[in-house]
C-alpha cells in the first residue's frame, strides 16, 4: 500500500540549516505488517524560508536519512541513488 506522508526536515548546505516541509511516499506491504515502512520520492515543499537559498548542492536531513539534492533555477532536484541513513 502507498501512501503521500509530510514530515518536517532540514536542508543543509555550507553554513547553513533551513528547517523545510518534505513530502514522500511512504510503502507498506499488506501482507506483513510488522515490516518497517519504505520511504521514497522525496520532495521538499519550496516556502518562504526555502526562496533564499542559492542555486548549488544541499543534503537533506528527515526521516532518519540523508538526500542529496541539487537547487538549479530556482527549483530542488533530487539526486539518484543519494539517500544514505544517518543518526539525530
Amino acid at each position: 500500500m502507498q501512501e503521500t506522508v509530510m514530515f518536517s526536515g532540514t536542508i543543509v548546505c555550507e553554513r547553513q540549516r533551513v528547517e523545510c516541509k518534505v513530502r514522500a511516499t511512504k510503502t507498506t506491504l499488506d501482507k506483513d505488517p510488522s515490516a518497517r515502512p519504505v520511504f521514497s520520492d522525496y520532495r521538499i515543499m519550496e516556502s518562504d524560508a526555502t526562496d533564499g537559498l542559492p542555486d548549488g548542492e544541499y543534503d537533506l536531513l528527515a526521516n532518519g536519512e540523508r538526500i542529496r539534492f541539487s537547487r538549479d533555477a530556482g527549483r530542488f532536484l533530487s539526486r539518484p541513488f543519494s539517500v544514505r541513513s544517518y543518526r539525530r
